[in-house]
């Protein structure tokens, strides 16, 4: 059973727009066999009946099949996950074009046959329109406003047409298409319900693996999971702050861990906002968080002195008032780097901090 409260397309996550446009573009090897099923009966027509009006209805098809196929192809070799939002609509907008301007081509063609009179090719162009209205289903209803259009423009032109006629089987036809109709806008709904459903489940059941389940923030697996990638891929500028609370045991032995979990989040809130929302935030254990920053040195400087200074405000609970501190070691993510190596480093200095901070005390 699916969900009635799928979000509307606009207030999907970014993510999730990612992996619908992934998905709709898996059709790449269908998009082939649907060309080839498009482009028979159009050049059967013309070299049956090669009128101008049939001819330019034929070349019209040609040329959506190979921006259709052109489409497919260019996104299998620049397109990708990892690309902004608007990048993702644009893909989509994209495989719209390609796909909408097939199924008006087509028909336009199938509009001319059923005019001709070939009750032969008639029947071939209805079979093909029917196969085009249902086979890209599974990919074109990832995006309603491309699957809605493209899967009923080659079933509503020909209905309109045969309405035309003037015979009982004609309007039989017709009657077929327009329920058609109906059939494929439910198998859109659906189809779409259930991507975004299974996806928006995938997302939740990720994100509880790789989030901190107290304050929200990213784990130590996703930590490392993106330190390496960082490292693979050996981009610079990154700056790896390691911090560590002060006087946290205190606040547990004095006021209850109740309140202890509330200072560790009112921590992790101070530390999100100042490190911004580009910056990564961790919290590793108990009381010790990561924060990777872009940036050089002096803006790690500043973003850890920031932070400091933060953490010794005052935290109100409902138990009383926290007063703690934080020692923060700062360290650049190099590309010979190693996880441990980075830590290690990281700690070194915030350990250094914190005896600098004693002997001042």
């Amino acid at each position: 059973m699916t969900r009635t409260n799928i979000p509307a397309y606009r207030d999907l996550p970014d993510d999730v727009v990612a992996d619908l446009t992934a998905r709709m573009y898996e059709s790449r090897t269908g998009v082939r066999w649907m060309v080839l099923i498009a482009v028979a009966p159009t050049v059967a027509a013309v070299h049956q009946s090669p009128s101008l009006a049939m001819v330019v209805a034929a070349i019209a098809v040609w040329l959506a099949c190979l921006i259709r196929v052109a489409v497919a192809e260019t996104y299998e070799r620049f397109g990708d996950r990892s690309q902004s939002r608007p990048s993702q609509i644009r893909w989509q907008t994209a495989y719209g074009i390609g796909g909408i301007g097939l199924s008006v081509a087509f028909a336009a063609f199938t509009a001319l046959v059923i005019l001709s009179g070939d009750s032969a090719m008639l029947n071939w162009a209805l079979a093909t329109a029917v196969g085009m209205a249902y086979g890209p289903i599974p990919y074109v209803a990832l995006q309603p406003k491309i699957g809605y259009p493209q899967t009923t423009i080659p079933l509503a032109i020909p209905a309109i047409f045969l309405t035309t006629l003037d015979d009982t089987t004609s309007t039989y036809l017709a009657v077929s298409m327009l329920v058609g109709i109906v059939s494929v806008l439910g198998h859109c709904r659906l189809q779409y319900a259930r991507a975004v459903e299974a996806l928006l489940d995938r997302r939740s059941v990720d994100r509880l693996a790789t989030t901190d389940h107290l304050t929200g923030l990213w784990n130590r697996r996703h930590l490392e999971a993106v330190v390496r990638q960082v490292i693979e891929e050996k981009l610079d500028g990154l700056h790896w702050l390691c911090i560590d609370l002060d006087r946290f045991k205190s606040v547990n032995d004095t006021l209850g861990h109740e309140a202890g979990d509330l200072v560790l989040c009112a921590a992790a809130r101070r530390i999100s906002m100042i490190a911004g929302d580009d910056a990564f935030v961790a919290r590793v254990g108990g009381d010790e968080f990561v924060v990777l920053l872009s940036g050089d040195r002096q803006r790690a400087r500043i973003v850890a002195g920031r932070i400091a200074d933060a953490l010794q405000q005052a935290i109100a609970v409902p138990q009383g008032t926290a007063r703690i501190g934080a020692s923060v070691g700062t360290t650049a993510i190099c590309s010979h780097d190693t996880i441990d190596g980075i830590a290690r480093r990281a700690d070194e200095r915030m350990y250094a901090r914190k005896a600098v901070m004693r002997k001042a005390a």
